[in-house]
């Protein structure tokens, strides 16, 4: 047997190996179970390629102050139950959440551009917990969360306060 028909073969039958595994249920697919190194892998490479090739290009969220206290707000009304605030403990709805919600201040997420920010915000990220907002929310509101994003590790004392106080 040719070197590549022995290859063929091996993939064969991990295929279907891989089939007859999810089919009686092997993969443990609950909340409360931490995923594999290799389904974490390999679901961040799907989701990163995803939103790469979907996300508008060249674009930058507005920052001024009213567009900062919008979005602010939109994150307080939408986004804070799960993401909180930097540096403070998660709710309990986002400690149910798995995979485990972003802290939105650190620098993976802060090293996303603007357009992937806006891509996330819109649609959401399937299997996640993550919601779009596309359908339930008009462009300037979704921008406005973008801007607030990338406001979150620079927030005041005034701001925290004023969002710890919205949901005490």
């Amino acid at each position: 047997m040719s070197r590549r028909a022995r290859l063929l073969l091996l993939l064969g039958v991990v295929g279907v190996g891989v089939v007859l595994a999810v089919g009686l249920g092997a993969f443990d697919i609950s909340a409360t179970s931490r995923p594999s190194g290799l389904e974490k892998a390999v679901a961040g490479w799907v989701r990163d390629a995803s939103i790469r090739a979907r996300a508008p290009r060249n674009v930058k969220a507005p920052t001024d102050p009213a567009t900062l206290a919008k979005g602010r707000a939109e994150y307080a009304e939408n986004c804070q139950v799960c993401h909180g605030l930097p540096d403070a403990e998660q709710s309990g709805i986002a400690q149910g959440l798995n995979p485990p919600v972003p802290d939105l201040a650190e620098p993976s997420t802060q090293a996303r551009s603007d357009g992937e920010l806006f891509f996330i915000v819109s649609h959401g990220i399937r299997l996640s917990g993550m919601p779009g907002f596309a359908k339930s929310e008009p462009d300037d509101v979704r921008w406005s969360l973008v801007a607030f994003v990338r406001h979150l590790p620079k927030l005041s004392p005034e701001e925290r306060a004023e969002l710890e106080k919205k949901h005490d």
